[in-house]
């Protein structure tokens, strides 16, 4: 069945067509979530609050719109995530680092640097010193590895404002990286 009739008829009510628009965006909703939660539990939680919300907001999605569905899905999401970062006022988990990061080195490339970060050794806790929409958009382009476009589509902001909070959040993190270093 055609995505949009399948979302018109779970805006008519059809519970049929909301267990097979769930089926089929669950599995990218978890995924999404994980990454950016780094907690299955946490990741599975927000997800059925997701579909929660798109099944009590389901009439406000435009079929003849020119958003995608996924989009809608992942911003809610998104935001689910961020309510939930607020009220329980829970940060992301450490992320193991290279504990030798040369920070002075200008010569390497700054996305090579934080995948680098990532998944290195060492623990990342600065990262919960980020403002939330720092450490999002950098979780989404190095974690999830997202373009900057997919970024800003999933974000409702334009890709130049993705890639300045991605470059202000790597400064920061450079900076606590460096205070770091001097304890």
């Amino acid at each position: 069945m055609e995505e949009s009739n399948l979302i018109k008829k779970c805006q008519r009510g059809d519970k049929e067509a909301f267990q097979l628009l769930i089926s089929q965006y669950h599995p990218f909703v978890v995924k999404f979530l994980v990454k950016i939660t780094n907690n299955d539990q946490t990741a599975e939680d927000l997800t059925q609050e997701t579909f929660l919300k798109v099944i009590r907001n389901i009439e406000k999605f435009d079929t003849a719109g020119q958003a995608r569905f996924s989009t809608y899905v992942i911003s809610i999401a998104k935001n689910a995530y961020i309510d939930y970062l607020r009220k329980e006022k829970k940060f992301m988990q450490n992320i193991p680092i290279h504990e030798n990061l040369n920070v002075e080195d200008v010569n390497i490339q700054v996305e090579n640097t934080v995948v680098d970060k990532l998944y290195g050794q060492g623990i990342l806790a600065n990262m919960e010193d980020l403002p939330e929409e720092q450490r999002i958009a950098i979780k989404l382009k190095y974690i999830e590895g997202l373009t900057l476009k997919e970024i800003g589509d999933q974000l409702n902001l334009e890709p130049k404002t993705v890639k300045s909070r991605i470059h202000n959040g790597i400064v920061r993190l450079r900076k606590l990286l460096e205070k770091g270093d001097e304890r």
